[in-house]
């Protein structure tokens, strides 16, 4: 193996399971209290040591999202890789970073999806490259509940990848190893191609020896839908109400991702004094209303519903 590695994250996707709002606000651009999904993902791939080395594959409102980050210190050293004219997948993406002259298809690199957040660190990273010798590609991997709607990872008993078994095929409640969206890949173990391809058919495809890793633990958040965002926002804040530690709430505090300042323990609340509302705009929120997370106002709709408000758009969350 090379020495070189470098990092990608995943943010090229249409967003279309973050509904009418997913429209018109980049799901990578979606916040997390004080900073969005894409910036939070940076700091984490430079808290990882890849400072200088992070790519960012774009496509849908690419231009909007490069607006958004322009004035942002912590993207100055990022490299953006705009795929034309056509979307290439999670496997042309990488493709695509491999293939550039600084890298051709050398060394190690990092794939991380931007709408989720796995707890690793630099020391569990350096464990897992100890297996690049004998697998090509590592899969950081969880071990969930079938009943969370995940897909599984089929195994033989070394741990190496034979395939995916979709969620249905699963009884309720069963134990079932996932792929997290995050990955180890040896570049030099590809076969080089140019397209559209997707990731388990150009990059871990059930051929190749592709090992199946546990996470060290279970400390996942999913913002990939409207309804895991809604949740996982939720849960963030619960988390510090209760007292509770873990080791991403360390690090939204670390970076100041979350203001303690605005969390009001009584009303389970985040920047403003309503019940169950997580208040992310510059606007203020009547008493009654209840259950929303407002991206931006305004507030015209003051059920309990639970909802994602952002502009004129009304997004309702069925939990």
């Amino acid at each position: 193996m090379q020495a070189k590695k470098s990092c990608l994250i995943l943010a090229a996707g249409f967003g279309t399971r973050m509904g009418e709002i997913g429209k018109v606000l980049p799901k990578v651009m979606w916040p997390v209290f004080e900073q969005s999904l894409l910036e939070m993902q940076v700091r984490f791939a430079k808290s990882l040591g890849y400072q200088g080395r992070i790519y960012i594959n774009l496509f849908h409102q690419a231009n909007q999202i490069r607006s958004l980050t322009n004035d942002l210190e912590v993207f100055s050293d990022v490299i953006w890789l705009e795929e034309k004219p056509e979307i290439l997948d999670i496997g042309g993406g990488v493709h695509n970073l491999a293939s550039r002259n600084e890298i051709n298809y050398k060394g190690e690199l990092l794939v991380l999806n931007a709408d989720q957040f796995l707890w690793f660190d630099s020391h569990d990273l350096e464990n897992w490259r100890n297996n690049f010798p004998q697998w090509d590609s590592i899969l950081i991997s969880r071990e969930v509940n079938s009943a969370e709607g995940y897909n599984a990872l089929k195994l033989t008993s070394s741990h190496k990848l034979q395939g995916i078994i979709q969620n249905i095929d699963f009884k309720a409640n069963e134990k079932i190893i996932t792929y997290s969206g995050n990955a180890l890949i040896n570049l030099e173990s590809l076969n080089q191609q140019k397209g559209p391809s997707k990731f388990f058919e150009s990059v871990c495809p059930f051929s190749k020896n592709v090992y199946s890793q546990l996470s060290p633990e279970s400390d996942y958040w999913d913002f990939g839908t409207a309804k895991r965002y809604f949740e996982s926002m939720f849960k963030v804040l619960d988390l510090q109400i209760k007292g509770e530690e873990s080791r991403f709430l360390k690090f939204l505090k670390e970076h100041k991702i979350i203001d303690l300042k605005k969390i009001s323990k009584q009303s389970r609340s985040y920047g403003c004094a309503s019940n169950e509302v997580i208040n992310l705009s510059k606007e203020e929120v009547g008493e009654k209303v209840s259950r929303k997370i407002i991206i931006s106002g305004p507030v015209k709709n003051v059920d309990a519903e639970p909802q994602i408000i952002y502009n004129e758009i009304t997004q309702f969350v069925s939990l």
